[in-house]
């Protein structure tokens, strides 16, 4: 029984020493992988590096610089869009006024405290107290009788003939239609007298008490605009608008 097993045991051996060197034709694993056994070119070049070797390094830091690279955006001037230039927004002319001597030098002192580059010119303003309606004198009393029957005929009433006393000879034996405080309101009322037939009424300035002072700039950029809206508002009697002399 022992001589059995010990030449099984033999046998066995050399079966295993006769496929390990290939007397027996090519290994499980070669019948297996055939293809990948082929694309083993030069196996006897392979060579194992240390970690820290500078062929395993180079090759990492080229890598990592491309991705940089790679993540960066394009700024070069072609990808660049063109954006429009901004333009200064400008004003043509601003006025503000109207002061009389005192309230003037008041402003002046302020509006020197804030050094603008564009320097005001200076337009003198008739204040006048109120506007007068009226139709101008012609052919004397006589006329002025003539005009009085035409504008009761037309339904309006309420006028008054300037007497030969008046002092001004251009208003002696006019008619007055009516004394209005704004020029607008004066200038509405002649808009009502037209249609009931009255078309030769005019608008003339009474009582003239002062010339007054306003401010004007001209050409003026949003940053001197608003420093200007700010000195207007230390003034709420004054108003500023667009100029109109």
């Amino acid at each position: 029984m022992l001589k059995l097993f010990f030449w099984l045991l033999l046998i066995g051996n050399a079966a295993l020493f006769a496929m390990q060197r290939g007397y027996l034709g090519t290994t499980v694993s070669e019948r297996h992988e055939p293809k990948r056994l082929a694309q083993q070119l030069h196996p006897e070049t392979l060579s194992i590096l240390p970690a820290n070797s500078e062929k395993l390094v180079a090759p990492v830091k080229a890598d990592a610089a491309d991705a940089v690279k790679d993540a960066k955006p394009d700024t070069s001037p072609e990808s660049k869009p063109d954006k429009p230039e901004a333009k200064a927004e400008m004003i043509s002319c601003i006025e503000i006024g109207n002061f009389n001597g005192v309230e003037a030098r008041k402003f002046d002192a302020q509006l020197a405290s804030l050094n603008l580059a564009v320097k005001p010119t200076m337009r003198n303003v008739q204040e006048a107290a109120s506007h007068m309606v009226y139709i101008p004198s012609q052919d004397g009393k006589d006329g002025a009788e003539r005009r009085s029957a035409e504008l009761r005929r037309l339904g309006i009433q309420d006028f008054y003939v300037i007497p030969e006393s008046q002092p001004n000879p251009a208003l002696r034996w006019a008619i007055s239609l009516g004394v209005f405080k704004t020029e607008e309101a004066a200038k509405a009322y002649i808009g009502q007298l037209i249609p009931k037939g009255v078309r030769s009424a005019r608008i003339m300035a009474r009582n003239v008490t002062s010339t007054r002072q306003a401010y004007q700039w001209r050409n003026v950029d949003t940053a001197t605009k608003a420093a200007l809206d700010g000195l207007k508002a230390k003034f709420p009697n004054q108003e500023m608008h667009g100029c109109t002399g």
